[in-house]
């Protein structure tokens, strides 16, 4: 509040709750990470390879018939039998499977889930429990900045109190805040996949999406491309650019006379 008298923090709360819990947190991720690298099964390079290729392929797709006027026609229709020929690209079967297909087809991809969403979950159960339990109704810090009271249910979880001004952050929304925020810090030191709790969350509340990273449908994509390929008519806008050049140099010409 406004001109409301600052509060004193001990010295005690600093290290008996602010040090430990900034360790404590620190130590659960670097476990989490450990775990997550340990748990995680990477997919065969042979099959990232196609899905990537699959998708680069789609992208082609597109911008050949976003470009297609600006290549002759036997070009286009070179490109056009690659893709939506007889035996063209989008007429095979795509390895990228829709979610639907790769959870029912793919026992390990659920078990691969699991692990993931385990090596995730069980940390972050146990080190709430601790923090709850230990570190509860504390109030640990100030922002060197003020805040509109809009910010003071997520500063001052845990303590319920009016007149406490909003600039005043508590140990279990300091928890929260490091807990979402060291990925930066933490993918400077790991080179390999660092644990995102953000998109954890996403996998726990849908595994669908989960089951295919990129949550697209492939068989679909390639019909749909093929259908728009083959009912497209080619205009090359090359065809008559001498003529159109001459007819405008001609009305210049003419303009420039009168």
């Amino acid at each position: 509040m406004a001109g409301a008298h600052p509060l004193l923090l001990s010295s005690d709360v600093r290290d008996w709750v602010f040090i430990p819990l900034t360790l404590a947190i620190v130590l659960m991720k670097l476990l989490t990470q450990y775990m997550h690298q340990l748990f995680n099964s990477p997919p065969p390079n042979n099959k990232e390879l196609k899905e990537v290729r699959e998708m680069q392929a789609v992208t082609r797709s597109g911008r050949l018939r976003g470009a297609a006027r600006f290549i002759p026609e036997t070009s286009f229709k070179m490109r056009k039998e690659y893709f939506a020929g007889e035996k063209g690209f989008f007429t095979q079967k795509p390895v990228t499977r829709s979610p639907q297909e790769a959870m029912a087809t793919d026992p390990s991809m659920m078990v691969d889930m699991m692990k993931k969403n385990l090596t995730g979950m069980v940390p972050q159960l146990g080190m709430g429990m601790v923090v709850n339990f230990f570190f509860q109704g504390f109030v640990i810090g100030k922002v060197p900045f003020p805040l509109s009271p809009r910010f003071k249910p997520m500063l001052q979880r845990g303590i319920d109190l009016a007149s406490l001004d909003v600039s005043y952050f508590t140990s279990l929304s300091y928890y929260i805040l490091l807990l979402f925020g060291l990925r930066g810090l933490f993918s400077l030191v790991f080179r390999d996949e660092v644990v995102d709790e953000t998109e954890m969350m996403k996998r726990q509340m849908n595994p669908m999406a989960a089951a295919n990273p990129m949550g697209v449908d492939m068989e679909a994509m390639f019909k749909q491309e093929r259908t728009a390929l083959n009912a497209m008519d080619h205009e090359w806008e090359l065809e008559s650019a001498e003529e159109r050049a001459v007819d405008l140099l001609r009305r210049q010409i003419k303009a420039k006379k009168l």
